[in-house]
């Protein structure tokens, strides 16, 4: 039990049902959609759509998501994967031509196909259980009445963001200067959106006029989008596979989901007694970042689009945990095994609900970096990944 004479929050005990977001509206709106007769599906996508106008700068309608979860009174783990693919046109050729060295971090060059809605709307149309208008209706109410910037989200719209094209400055900032705290963001071209795929299903989203909306603002910024590429969107159901620390299952998304890396790094933190070193000591932080530092290094070698992964077995396999630890020496640094190239992921935002009837929810909703790409549609003001 906790010092209840100092700050901490203490644990939370429920019997019907229970939601985690990093926003107090989207918990709100996770727990009203449970009590008025929603599932954990219901609950956990009414909520990751509220956090798309609560945190704008982590996530929304024009990014991707990965779903884990559970049917009711089964303890079988499925998967959705709801990340977009590039455009078909998009290729290294392309991307040289256009005087890329490496993959841009901003810019319609970047942008993938947005695939959460389709994923939201396939998993609502196979597991919700009250339809989609009822799932998405708190979303459009704050996107149209607006919700006030809390200082966390504030001090995050303070720091370096995306490059901004002109739709993005004029839907994601407050006259050209960072939302402050306290003040009111709305984005009623997206609550519009939301009320058509509420309506119609995920074709209103990847076809017609908000696709049109999409492909054109793109394309004016030098991507080489297509209708057809929206129109394709299909998200896949997929096998998570998994991995053991001390008695405890983890659980991941197969690639291209990076959950592998994080199986790998507690198969070689294993190998070392944890438990015995002081939590906030020097051996522990060492052993723990040079074991981080090999994961991720084969996470750049082996984690790619899933029709093109070839070694995930060898990735996960016991032999190849063995031999990363044996390079960790607990008196010497590893020099960087690889230049790290790769664009640095920290924005996004993750939820978990659970029903009474034991039906659990692991949701990840990103648009990868602060603001994403930095470009918006023109006419809904749909930010991209």
């Amino acid at each position: 039990m906790r010092d209840f004479h100092l700050p901490g929050r203490s644990p939370v005990f429920a019997v019907n049902g229970m939601a985690a977001t990093s926003h107090p509206h989207s918990t709100l709106v996770a727990v009203e959609t449970l009590k008025s007769g929603g599932n954990a599906m219901d609950a956990a996508i009414a909520a990751a759509l509220v956090q798309g106008i609560a945190e704008p700068q982590m996530t929304g309608i024009g990014g991707d998501c990965f779903v884990l979860f559970t049917a009711p009174g089964e303890e079988t783990v499925r998967a959705m994967n709801g990340s977009g693919r590039a455009p078909a046109a998009l290729s290294g050729a392309a991307l040289r031509e256009a005087g890329h060295t490496k993959m841009p971090e901003s810019g319609a060059m970047s942008v993938t196909i947005p695939g959460a809605i389709d994923a939201f709307c396939r998993l609502l149309d196979d597991w919700g259980a009250i339809g989609r208008d009822r799932v998405f209706a708190p979303a459009i109410h704050y996107a149209e009445a607006g919700i006030p910037i809390a200082p966390r989200v504030a001090h995050d719209l303070s720091g370096p963001t995306a490059p901004f094209d002109a739709a993005a400055q004029k839907f994601y900032t407050n006259d050209g200067a960072p939302f402050a705290t306290g003040d009111v963001f709305r984005a009623p071209g997206q609550a519009e959106v939301l009320r058509r795929v509420a309506r119609d299903g995920a074709r209103a989203f990847y076809e017609g006029e908000v696709a049109e909306d999409c492909v054109e603002s793109l394309l004016a910024g030098g991507g080489l989008h297509t209708m057809e590429d929206f129109a394709t969107v299909a998200c896949d159901y997929t096998t998570p596979v998994s991995g053991q620390y001390k008695g405890v299952k983890l659980v991941e998304h197969p690639p291209n989901g990076q959950g592998a890396t994080a199986i790998l790094l507690t198969n070689v933190l294993s190998r070392f007694d944890l438990p015995a070193m002081d939590p906030f000591g020097a051996e522990r932080a060492h052993i723990e970042a040079e074991a981080a530092k090999l994961a991720y290094d084969a996470r750049n070698r082996f984690i790619a689009d899933p029709d093109h992964v070839a070694r995930l077995e060898h990735m996960l396999a016991p032999e190849t945990a063995a031999a990363l630890a044996a390079l960790i020496d607990p008196a010497r640094v590893i020099a960087d095994p690889s230049p790290l190239t790769e664009a640095i992921h920290r924005d996004t935002i993750y939820l978990t609900v659970v029903d009474r009837d034991g039906m659990k929810v692991s949701l990840i909703y990103s648009i990868f970096a602060t603001f994403g790409s930095g470009v918006a549609s023109q006419k809904f003001g749909i930010l991209f990944q």
